[in-house]
This record gives C-alpha cells, sequence and structure tokens, in this order.
C-alpha cells in the first residue's frame, strides 16, 4: 500500500486590501468586529484552526524559573551555577543534571509543569498605495522580538500561523484596518505587522496566565492587544489599560468575543495587562482565545 501524499499548502501571497481606519481617539480604544466591517463568521474561520497551534515552552521555562528561584536558598552553589546555566530550560544540558541533585519532591513538582497556551505568529509587510488601498506580503519568517524583562525572552521562534489563514480574506482586512488606523494617527504608508494567534487554557487545578509578564508594553508602535476570538468556560482575563506600569487604570474590559482593544504601545504612556483566567467549573477546562497585532513604522513610514 503506497500513502497518499497530503496536498500542499497554499503558498504565501500578496493582496490588496481596503480598509477604513477605526474613529479617531487619541489613546487606547474599544473596537468590535463589525466597526471593521467583518462578519461573526470570521471568528469561526480564525477558531477552526486551533488544533494547528504549538504549545509554548517558553511559559513551562519560566513558571520552573520562578519555582527554582523560590527554593534558590535551599540549593548548593553547585546547583545555583547549574540553575543560573539552564534558567528552566528543559533542553539545556544542565537540566537534567540540576534535576538529578533535587530533592524528589522538588524534581518531580518540575516535571509535571505543563505548557497553558497555545500560539502562531505570521508577519507582513504592509504598503500603502495612492488608491488607499494596502499590499500585505505575508512572510515565511516566524522569529519574534520584543523588549526582553526578568520574565521575557526578548527573541523567540513560534510556529507559524497556518497558510489558510494567513492569506483569509477577513485576516486581511483586519490588519488593513490597523495599517489604515496607525496612518490615519501617524500618516505611515509603510508598516510591519506581526499577528499573533493564542489559546490560552484554565487547567483544572487553578488559574493560568494569558500574559505572564504582567503589566507591560509590547515594543511595538501600535498594538492590538487583543481581539477576543473565543471565551468559553471560563472567568477572569480582565484587560487593563493603565497610564504608565503603576498609574490609573483608563481602559477595563472583559473583552467578549469580536471585541477588541487598540492603542498606541512602546513611547506612549499606555501599558497594558489580562488578569488570571479560571475555569468556570472545576471538572472541566475553558479557554481565550485572541489575536494580537503588533504595528511597526518602518524607517520611510511617515510623511
Amino acid at each position: 500500500m503506497h500513502a497518499v501524499p497530503l496536498p500542499a499548502p497554499p503558498p504565501l501571497r500578496a493582496a490588496h486590501c481596503l480598509a477604513a481606519p477605526l474613529p479617531a481617539a487619541p489613546g487606547p480604544q474599544l473596537f468590535t468586529l463589525d466597526t471593521l466591517g467583518l462578519p461573526a463568521s470570521f471568528l469561526d474561520d480564525v477558531a477552526s484552526h486551533a488544533d494547528s497551534l504549538c504549545w509554548d515552552p517558553y511559559d513551562v521555562q519560566v513558571r520552573r524559573r520562578r519555582v527554582l528561584q523560590r527554593y534558590r536558598c535551599i540549593l548548593a552553589a553547585p546547583q545555583r551555577d547549574l540553575l543560573d546555566a539552564c534558567d528552566g530550560d528543559a533542553g539545556h544540558p544542565a537540566w537534567p543534571v540540576l534535576l538529578d541533585g533535587l530533592p524528589g519532591i522538588l524534581a518531580d513538582a518540575l516535571r509535571r509543569v505543563a505548557p497553558h497556551r497555545r500560539r502562531a505568529v505570521r508577519t507582513y509587510l504592509a504598503d500603502r498605495r495612492v488608491d488607499g488601498s494596502w499590499w500585505l506580503q505575508p512572510l515565511p519568517d516566524t522569529v519574534f522580538e520584543q523588549p526582553g524583562n526578568a520574565d521575557r525572552i526578548a527573541r523567540r521562534q513560534f510556529a507559524p500561523l497556518s497558510p489558510v489563514l494567513s492569506n483569509h480574506p477577513g485576516l486581511l482586512r483586519l490588519l488593513a484596518c490597523v495599517a489604515e488606523t496607525v496612518h490615519a494617527r501617524r500618516a505611515a504608508t509603510r508598516l510591519r505587522l506581526v499577528v499573533h494567534q493564542m489559546l490560552t487554557v484554565a487547567g483544572l487545578a487553578g488559574g493560568t496566565e494569558p500574559a505572564p509578564e504582567g503589566i507591560h508594553q509590547d515594543g511595538a508602535d501600535f498594538i492590538v492587544s487583543a481581539l477576543v476570538v473565543r471565551r468559553r468556560g471560563i472567568h477572569g482575563g480582565v484587560s487593563r489599560v493603565r497610564r504608565g506600569p503603576t498609574g490609573p487604570v483608563h481602559l477595563e474590559r472583559a473583552l467578549a468575543e469580536g471585541e477588541g482593544i487598540f492603542q498606541p504601545d512602546t513611547r506612549s504612556p499606555w501599558w497594558h495587562e489580562v488578569s488570571t483566567i479560571h475555569a468556570d467549573a472545576a471538572a472541566f477546562e475553558g479557554y481565550r482565545m485572541i489575536l494580537g497585532v503588533d504595528a511597526h513604522l518602518l524607517p520611510d513610514a511617515t510623511a
């Protein structure tokens, strides 16, 4: 019996897309799918690609690191050196050596740490034409960079957004709407857009963090911090935008499906966070799926 070859995925292709900007606002603003002229079926199409999302090992590394730092005082000097070397990364050669030297209960607890976010990324080049349309070119590169901190690696590699979804007319319209909004605010005509699809699962044994870094900026000129695609069987997950990392809350909302937040990011006063999500029933898992967009002005992007 001969294996039947699977059909090749559709090639990434550039596309023209017309879009209107969001209503003018000086700071963060809430928007909905119908604001962008997108049907609710767009969310169904995005959600149908959930199984193609890969688990993010970064979250596991962060949680292991937090546990080990909490118990750092009981580690001998050689174990601390191993901890600093591997930093919670199970793929590092120092990791098994570190585990072998830990108390059994602590080592077992570290082995049980499981991922809770699944994600994919696609980057696009966006150019505005004289007729007001945007030329969107999806790129194969899935390296993602943002400012690092104690709980965030500055440069990471993610699985790519599926080619079918990358070419989806609704996603292209969403990106064109973001681009046109940036154009309305900053006269931008050339952008690098990074779209994230992320699914956070609320486990059976407590809450999980959609954004483990807490209050933060993403390092882009403008962002859609979240457009909620699915919100099922959970409570929590409240999005907050603050003026400064410790300033007053400007916008606070548990975003429903089809709702999103657009805002200026780096070099602006606006910082954002999202609270822990919890499953509604102890016997079941809940989840929250979002799309996020980072918009970077390219060197020749402003008039």
